[in-house]
């Protein structure tokens, strides 16, 4: 048996991977979510118009994310993703495609070689294109709330590094849009230059892009639950935290809004900012100088996906990327998922989506409908048999220039208590492997503190050095 419990709030990727890494400690979590599912921001849901199972939105990964793909295997599901050897998808611009595909070769060449073929930029481009990526390597990152790089957009950084609007509009935000889910003037240099840093000049496998092959309920949430449950943990959905709970000068839990007390020995928070601060004891937050006052200005950007289902196949590749056209990148849900279907399931992500969060279905399906045929030929012969949008306004957490110290530490000045959350600082944008590794960081910060239980099974080990290196290994980087 577990000889220590820790109640974990929010049962999204950040609280079930925390929960994970302490039962690999001997340590028994309490997970606690609001909603009656979890996952968070990564789940999937039958939708009431179509009457089919759908993710909220198309949820990606890459090779480099080593901390989510272990976490995928800890919780026994990894025959539910699928991750390609090397970077390649094609690229659409008013009526032609070119692909960015990388060459068989060794380390961050084959990466490189991925430009040799682009025909959106121009050889004078590439020129550009490789002294950017030279300038990314040669430069070195300061962490800390006043990082110079941190002052100032990744636009301005690379038109002073030899960018035209030529690479940037054909190639950087090709990037950057989907990825840190905002335009290329609106990110920090320091989070765009992390991003290149990793997925562009690390190893081959490091661009490659993953896919889930099953619903996000069940690859991160109900596996999850079953690993967490069969091994001593517990699970409960439906459960409203209203406030920390203090005794003799630490946090021991929290009180419900049932005024239900739940005790442990530490107590992690793995909700957004926003929903982690009204819960603060009174007075945490009151100065300008507490640890806690700039979570408050961490601001979100939008999502939408456009779901539709064609009664014939309308797009012969995986995924494709446009340039010049509103569709972004579209996804071929019914090849992704291997779905024996007659028809296709399209799924359009828009990243950034201020302009289309407000707009009705009816507009963005006259909109988008028409945007596929324009694309796609085949699209313009086909019958649309269902539509549906789905819009996460809070997608995910904004990296703006400046918005660094708005990512706080997983180890508070509150004693027993623990932050985790893709928002927190683990030196990754808002994504799946940012979560799990401030989950990683949670656990290790809590077993420092309190120790370890008892190991509940062999199968489940502590973390390994291999492990160890992993996580920190962004950091190094940096």
């Amino acid at each position: 048996m577990a000889t220590r419990t820790v109640v974990i709030i929010g049962g999204g990727i950040a609280g079930l991977a925390t929960a994970v890494r302490l039962i690999q400690h001997g340590i028994k979590p309490i997970v606690l979510e609001k909603r009656p599912f979890l996952g968070g921001r990564a789940y999937s849901f039958t939708d009431h118009d179509t009457g089919v199972e759908i993710d909220n939105g198309q949820h990606v990964f890459i090779g480099a994310c080593n901390e989510f793909q272990q976490y995928v295997a800890d919780i026994g599901a990894s025959d539910q993703i699928r991750l390609e050897k090397r970077i390649g998808f094609p690229v659409f611009k008013r009526g032609k495609t070119s692909w960015i595909k990388a060459r068989r070769l060794p380390g961050f060449l084959a990466n490189l070689s991925a430009l040799i073929g682009y025909r959106h930029v121009s050889i004078a481009g590439k020129l550009r294109l490789l002294w950017g990526l030279t300038s990314i390597k040669l430069t070195r990152l300061c962490s800390g709330p006043m990082s110079f790089h941190d002052q100032l957009t990744f636009d301005d950084w690379l038109r002073d590094h030899g960018q035209n609007n030529e690479t940037i509009n054909n190639f950087w935000n090709l990037i950057i849009l989907p990825s840190l889910n905002d335009d290329i003037t609106a990110v920090s240099a320091h989070t765009g230059i992390e991003l290149f840093k990793v997925a562009l000049l690390g190893s081959a496998s490091n661009p490659a892009m993953g896919i889930p092959l099953s619903g996000l309920s069940k690859l991160v949430g109900e596996n999850a639950r079953e690993f967490i449950e069969s091994h001593g943990g517990e699970v409960r959905t439906g459960i409203d935290v209203e406030s920390l709970h203090i005794s003799n000068g630490a946090i021991t839990g929290v009180r419900t809004v049932n005024d239900e007390l739940i005790e442990g020995q530490a107590t992690i928070s793995s909700v957004p900012a926003a929903a982690m601060t009204p819960i603060l004891p009174k007075g945490s937050s009151d100065g300008p100088d507490d640890f806690f006052t700039p979570a408050e200005s961490v601001r979100t950007a939008p999502i939408v996906a456009v779901h539709i289902w064609y009664d014939r196949p309308v797009l012969g590749e995986k995924f494709v990327a446009t340039l010049d056209s509103p569709l972004q990148w579209v996804f071929n849900d019914t090849d992704l998922k291997s779905r024996n279907e007659k028809g296709q399931h399209i799924v359009i992500s828009l990243s950034g989506a201020w302009e289309w969060q407000d707009r009705s279905k009816q507009e963005l399906r006259e909109i988008f409908t028409t945007e596929m045929e324009n694309a796609f030929p085949a699209a313009a012969e086909a019958r649309i048999e269902k539509f549906t949008i789905v819009k996460m306004l809070d997608a995910t957490f904004r990296v703006a220039p400046g918005s660094q110290p708005s990512r706080l530490s997983q180890r508070t000045p509150l004693p027993g208590f623990y932050l985790a959350g893709d928002w927190t600082d683990t030196g990754w944008p808002s994504t799946m492997e940012s979560a799990v590794r401030s989950g990683n960081l949670a656990a290790k910060y809590v077993v420092e503190d309190i120790g370890t239980g008892t190991t509940l099974n062999a199968d489940s080990p502590p973390t390994s050095d291999r492990d160890a290196e992993s996580l920190t290994s962004l950091r190094d980087n940096r």
